[in-house]
């Protein structure tokens, strides 16, 4: 969420310093509280499995990046149990296996993450990858055949080169071996994205509670790319924690006219409208995010202190 004034609308409350946590970057801490949140309450409200669903996402990112894939095997496995739907979820579970030699439970949680998302380019080259190790030349083509058909304009060189030598590979040669890892990884890693880099470092720098490096990295990324919603979302979260409301608001709105379903903004329009007094238009904003999903904690939290600020039962 990144907006510090958080803790004023959900204040001593499990949520509150859950919240708090996660915008620390301390996403193990998040996680135990909002999984002891999740056993206290019988139907949780659906913005308090997100957050739990993406603590645990980012403990196994941690936990990865450490190289104790074990630790991230356990968060994903609580993230799957969350989300069951999330096809990032399994593509992350299937790596896990990948690296602690579970070829079987990672074959099938790259199938998963099709299953939720059939254009899912990375899960199925992965699959793919993993088919072509284990010697499955007719499951690899088929994967192959797949992700040409479906995939992003960037691999079509390599994608093809794949299929049309596969058939003919000598899948236990080592100098071919050697020769496929390295097209698979080109086209895995992918082409580069400024936009995705600058947005880690806008989150890192709300994190850390640098708003003046968020505000700059992401009006650098705007100008270049202004139809991008979760630009706008993010620089209203950062002027949001500099005071600047009214900024705030107009990037919010815009976040929204660009994408309507954008719960996340809409949440934060409804929480710094209520900040500037207008409360009528938050209560509008907030009410349609309290009845998005199974409803959400905190609009619901917000909509109760505008309803006693204004003497209403």
């Amino acid at each position: 969420m990144f907006l510090r004034k958080l803790l004023r609308f959900m204040p001593r409350s499990a949520l509150g310093r859950a919240l708090g946590a996660c915008n620390r970057g301390d996403f193990a801490a998040a996680a135990a509280l909002l999984d002891d949140l999740l056993q206290a309450t019988p139907q949780p409200a659906s913005d308090v499995v997100l957050y739990a669903c993406e603590a645990h996402l980012e403990c196994a990112r941690e936990r990865e990046a450490a190289g104790d894939w074990n630790g991230a095997l356990q968060s994903l496995e609580r993230a799957a149990a969350l989300r069951p739907q999330w096809a990032d979820v399994h593509l992350g579970l299937g790596r896990a296996h990948e690296h602690l030699d579970q070829p079987q439970r990672a074959c099938e949680a790259y199938q998963r993450a099709l299953t939720a998302n059939p254009r899912y380019f990375e899960a199925r080259l992965s699959l793919a990858r993993l088919l072509m190790q284990l010697e499955d030349r007719a499951g690899a083509l088929r994967q192959l055949q797949e992700a040409a058909q479906s995939g992003p304009a960037y691999a079509a060189p390599q994608l093809a080169e794949l299929v049309r030598g596969l058939p003919a590979a000598e899948l236990g040669n080592a100098s071919a071996n050697t020769r496929w890892e390295a097209l698979f990884t080109t086209l895995l890693a992918g082409p580069p994205s400024p936009v995705a880099a600058g947005l880690e470092v806008a989150r890192q720098a709300l994190r850390a509670g640098n708003d003046a490096l968020a505000i700059h990295t992401l009006k650098g990324l705007l100008a270049q790319h202004p139809e991008f919603p979760d630009l706008h979302n993010l620089l209203g979260v950062a002027y949001d924690n500099e005071e600047m409301t009214d900024d705030a608001v107009e990037e919010f709105e815009i976040a929204l006219r660009l994408n309507p379903d954008y719960v996340d903004a809409r949440l934060n329009l409804g929480l710094a409208l209520h900040e500037r007094g207008r409360d009528a238009e938050a209560e509008r904003h907030l009410r349609a995010v309290a009845e998005h999903g199974t409803g959400n904690e905190l609009a619901h939290s917000v909509l109760g202190q505008i309803a006693a600020r204004s003497g209403r039962r």
